[in-house]
């Protein structure tokens, strides 16, 4: 008997396993997700941000038409009181002051990580796996630990489109 209802549940594991493996999948892959105030969070309809996390514990965050990100991004406003200890520091967050905003045909690497306050300005680049600490220029790739300009893109070459 044991080995029949071992039978049937190793069946039932791998149907269950096949009918949503894709539905979880997607879902890892491709939403977003938000810790804080979702009203502090003002996406462009044309901005695509594939599983990004937004932290807005701390401040707002505003992005761009035509901007998007690679996977595991976070952009986070969020900070605590290091000068506190134990729970303290865990419940000493500012409620303001740390608003991020993204600005119009920005990229965003992989796994990259955004640390308001910042302004990543219109058409930057930033590299996958930097941390963003501080503003980034129009026109620029940053990269790295914290993230530094590496280059300035020329948005008069053959290649590009009309930029507004």
């Amino acid at each position: 008997m044991k080995k029949i209802l071992d039978s049937v549940r190793k069946r039932v594991r791998n149907l269950v396993l096949k009918l949503l493996k894709p539905i979880v999948l997607d879902i890892i892959n491709h939403e977003i997700r938000v810790y804080g105030d979702r009203k502090k969070l003002l996406i462009s309809p044309k901005a695509n941000m594939v599983n990004t996390l937004f932290n807005t514990a701390c401040g707002m965050i505003e992005v761009g038409d035509y901007s998007f990100t690679g996977h595991n991004v976070s952009i986070i406003t969020g900070a605590h009181n290091y000068e506190s200890f134990l729970e303290r520091r865990m419940k000493d967050i500012p409620p303001s002051g740390y608003d991020i905003k993204i600005g119009k045909g920005c990229w965003i690497g992989s796994n990259s990580i955004v640390l308001g306050p910042c302004t990543i300005n219109d058409h930057s680049v930033i590299a996958a796996g930097s941390v963003v600490t501080k503003d980034v220029p129009p026109y620029t790739i940053v990269a790295g630990i914290p993230a530094k300009p590496i280059k300035v893109i020329s948005h008069l070459s053959k290649n590009s489109t009309k930029i507004e």
